[in-house]
């Protein structure tokens, strides 16, 4: 497999946040991508959503349109089937769904063409072997907003094909984005196996009373946060030295939270209806709060350290 032309046809099968995303930047790449969905009301609706992710992709992500590029949308999955050199999986967070998704592309498979599914966490080999597909899926983690975030994780199955693999991180390079290898797939990938165990200490920091959930998202946003953009976890160890925090972690790893289910915490706000900005109350209470304001402000600073990574030689 070469490098992936600009000609290639992706078809992409959701139009949720990531369905919708993957098809404005593999269009704004110069691809051709016929987008499906099972409801054909929500997929006749889609177009002003694409034409918003296009004029961010240019203005906020700074990314240039290759010309070429179209969206067609697609209410025949045989069509993807017969068409596409590429299959993405976009729809909901479940294995079983997706596997059987993934395993309706019978003469796509028979010509070789490369499937992906993106998810957060579930496992690729289990959903390659579910779907029958073996060595031509490959995983994607995209994170959220993807408009906005440079990197994709890209997961190698234990059946993956090692050159499919290579082709797909390329593909998603050429996309303007920083494509990372997961060589290993383990639940959660890299991103979230580190955001979660944040968050499992972040629950019991407010559960076991240390402090309020707001100074616990104060602490986070107006100290090492400010720092990680440029500086790493593990290149932050190095310059503090190895030494100091093997010291650290002496008397303070006994102490973190490890348990191997969610929190009880975490549960009780579930049995109480409490689901965070969809309920109006979770960890903070949204009735006082524009979430909408909250995300546009969200989105504006990763713009910003967009620009800034850039300068620093994070970013290309």
């Amino acid at each position: 497999m070469n490098h992936p032309p600009s000609a290639s046809i992706i078809g992409i099968c959701g139009i949720g946040q990531m369905g919708a995303t993957a098809a404005a930047c593999f269009r704004h790449a110069g691809h051709h991508v016929l987008l499906w969905a099972r409801d054909p009301d929500r997929l006749a609706a889609v177009q002003p959503r694409l034409d918003v992710l296009e004029v961010s992709l240019g203005r906020e992500a700074g990314r240039t349109r290759v010309p070429g590029g179209r969206i067609q949308r697609e209410s025949d999955l045989g069509v993807l089937d017969t068409r596409c050199d590429v299959i993405l999986d976009a729809i909901a967070e479940d294995l079983t769904e997706k596997s059987e998704l993934l395993g309706r592309f019978p003469l796509a498979k028979a010509r070789g063409a490369t499937f992906i599914s993106t998810t957060s966490g579930l496992s690729i080999t289990a959903m390659a072997r579910a779907s029958g597909l073996g060595p031509l899926l490959v995983g994607t983690h995209f994170w959220n907003p993807p408009h906005l975030m440079p990197l994709v994780e890209v997961i190698r199955g234990e059946d993956t094909d090692p050159v499919r693999f290579e082709w797909v991180c390329a593909l998603i390079e050429s996309l303007g984005k920083r494509a990372v290898r997961v060589h290993r797939d383990v639940p959660g990938f890299i991103g979230n196996r580190l955001f979660h165990a944040l968050l499992r200490e972040a629950i019991a920091l407010v559960e076991t009373g240390v402090a309020s959930a707001a100074d616990v998202d104060e602490v986070v946003k107006l100290t090492f946060a400010l720092r990680l953009p440029a500086v790493g976890p593990l290149e932050n160890i190095d310059l503090v030295g190895l030494e100091l925090v093997e010291k650290i972690q002496r008397y303070l790893l006994p102490d973190l939270a490890d348990h191997h289910e969610p929190s009880k915490l975490l549960r009780d706000k579930l049995a109480a209806g409490e689901l965070g900005m969809k309920s109006g109350r979770g960890f903070h209470d949204w009735s006082e709060r524009d979430a909408q304001a909250t995300m546009e402000r969200r989105d504006r600073q990763i713009v910003r350290q967009l620009a800034t990574s850039r300068e620093l030689g994070v970013l290309e």
